[in-house]
């Protein structure tokens, strides 16, 4: 007996130190093609970053049109926006204000609970909380229109996308994996549209209308919803991007799926052991890679160029259609 036990000691000393000696692989591009330059400085470094927007760390902020805005945020106050021509921001405590590209606010609320992400359309301001309660809150009468609390997630992916505006209804996009459809002037749910049913880390990621097409990710599923049907992939999601007739899919283990608008995967390309830290596009596709590289590609995925971008992306970054704004710089894509 003793000898059994001795053996399975030294066995399992053996699995140990075995993965201790594993060296961790990342992304090494066998070759480079140059190394980017900043295009010029912003006012001051960034201090955080949604999709929507970021918000420096003196008060200001940037747009996805990458327009630096002075709208002079309180400390402890967010950027969550622009949107319609207004600019919405929240604090810590739950305080969402509208304000004008001026600073001027135009109004202003405390749902007292942390702001997962917001919109606004007219005199309509749509909410996500923390909690994953969604509101509609009519501005001219200062009355909450909607209210429903969805079902509370132990866990969720900092990536969270905002509310969407489309028509008479709006699509909020839950913390729990759905996207609630509600008539913005009866405030009735209209339907709830399961996207994925995981029970963490599952709130839709990314939200994107084109036409009578609706996309949304969780991180591990993408739907594509249509006045025909309902396609989608699962897999281990990082991000996706839709531009003009093609979707793009990037997972978390390096690869890059280039699909149509039926979420057909027409060509895949992988990039081993690659961290995908942001993407966009414009006419072509810009990803960046955690440890510091740009790759440029063009929309079919058949040719490729990558760039040093920085040492290491350890810190926030935005970036638009053609800038990245990181640190206290940013950088035009050509």
């Amino acid at each position: 007996m003793l000898k059994s036990i001795i053996s399975i000691f030294f066995l399992i000393l053996a699995l140990f130190f075995s993965g201790c000696g594993t060296k961790r692989q990342y992304f090494e591009p066998v070759s480079v093609n140059g190394k980017m330059k900043p295009s010029g400085s912003i006012s001051s470094d960034l201090q955080e970053a949604v999709r929507s927007g970021a918000t420096l760390k003196n008060g200001k902020v940037i747009t996805t049109k990458g327009e630096e805005k002075g709208i002079d945020l309180e400390r402890h106050e967010s950027f969550l926006g622009e949107f319609d021509g207004k600019f919405i921001t929240a604090s810590n405590d739950g305080k969402v204000r509208i304000r004008n590209s001026d600073g001027s606010t135009i109004f202003d609320t405390n749902l007292n609970i942390m702001i997962a992400s917001a919109s606004v359309d007219e005199e309509m301001l749509a909410v996500i909380t923390s909690d994953n309660a969604i509101y509609i809150i009519n501005m001219d009468t200062n009355t909450t229109v909607f209210q429903k609390k969805m079902d509370v997630m132990a866990a969720v992916d900092s990536r969270i996308a905002a509310p969407y505006f489309l028509g008479s209804l709006i699509i909020f996009p839950t913390l729990d994996g759905k996207l609630a459809i509600v008539d913005r002037k009866s405030g009735t749910l209209v339907r709830n549209v399961v996207v994925s049913g995981e029970r963490e880390f599952n709130n839709i990621i990314f939200l994107d209308v084109l036409g009578d097409r609706m996309f949304a990710s969780t991180s591990k599923r993408i739907i594509g919803i249509s006045p025909n049907n309902i396609n989608y992939i699962d897999d281990d999601i990082k991000d996706a991007l839709v531009n003009g007739d093609k979707v793009f899919v990037f997972t978390k283990d390096g690869r890059v799926l280039l699909c149509d608008l039926e979420l057909k995967v027409l060509s895949e390309k992988k990039f081993p052991f690659a961290i995908f830290a942001a993407v966009t596009a414009n006419d072509k596709l810009y990803i960046l890679e955690k440890r510091g590289y740009l790759i440029r590609s063009d929309l079919e995925l058949k040719e490729f160029e990558i760039f040093e971008f920085t040492s290491q992306i350890d810190d926030f970054l935005f970036m638009t259609a053609d800038k990245i704004f990181y640190k206290n710089r940013f950088y035009v894509l050509e």
